[in-house]
């Protein structure tokens, strides 16, 4: 099970939006050219913003796996290789299973079957620079003579979001596939309380809400793509 690439047997598209509560940056580095703005820019394409597609499967999948260990799961980190290779040791036949996380996610070991494409504003934001300032732990004061500049997002901009499954039974699971009633809750949560991209999390930047969401499956019917639903979520 999980190893099923070889036929498609169906698609679904998850397309909406989602709005930054609070200012937001995911970072590109620190910032090198004389002429830029700011020391800590947010990223970019050429000269468009985005939210790179591989931060937000990453925050997805990091609270994925605290769902899990909550609910008493052991939950093997990503670097975990040794762990990741005898998991994959005991799929022998069809009826077992690499871990949900690892099924839903990918491994090392087994391509992802969520796909989340970079996001873009559907208007472009009009960027603020914050000064910031160093702490020295040491002394509990500001370190002198260490300013930087970062550059955020303002809040309520609206992100499109799309995200691919490929041979996910979503929105219901079929042979009660686990991977299923994972992703609902983490679109739940997204939807509900919200989840934090980007940096600056410990001071409450990057506070994500879906705001609008449908999905739409296709499948294939003697030779062609057709679809086969779709709904809000």
């Amino acid at each position: 099970m999980y190893f099923d690439f070889d036929i498609i047997k169906s698609t679904v598209d998850i397309e909406g939006f989602f709005i930054n509560l609070t200012p937001l940056r995911v970072g590109s580095g620190k910032e090198t050219n004389l002429e830029a703005s700011a020391d800590l820019a947010v990223y970019r394409i050429g000269n468009y913003i985005v939210v790179p597609g591989s931060s937000i499967k990453g925050v997805l999948r990091s609270y994925a796996e605290s769902l899990l260990r909550g609910m008493g799961v052991d939950v093997h980190d990503p670097w975990e290789y040794q762990k990741i290779e005898k998991e994959f040791e005991k799929v022998g036949d069809a009826s077992q299973k690499p871990c949900v996380i690892c099924g839903l996610f990918g491994s090392t070991n087994l391509m992802s079957h969520l796909v989340v494409f970079d996001a873009t504003p559907a208007e472009t934001p009009k960027l603020f620079i914050k000064t910031g300032i160093a702490i020295d732990r040491d002394f509990a004061a500001v370190r002198p003579g260490v300013l930087y500049s970062e550059e955020l997002v303002p809040p309520n901009v609206r992100w499109r979001l799309h995200i691919r499954l490929t041979n996910i039974p979503f929105p219901n699971p079929e042979n009660g596939d686990e991977r299923v009633q994972l992703l609902w809750e983490l679109l739940y949560t997204w939807k509900t309380l919200g989840l934090q991209l980007g940096s600056r999390k410990s001071v409450g930047a990057g506070l994500t809400r879906l705001v609008e969401c449908r999905w739409k499956r296709y499948v294939v019917r003697n030779g062609r793509v057709v679809e086969d639903g779709e709904g809000e979520i």
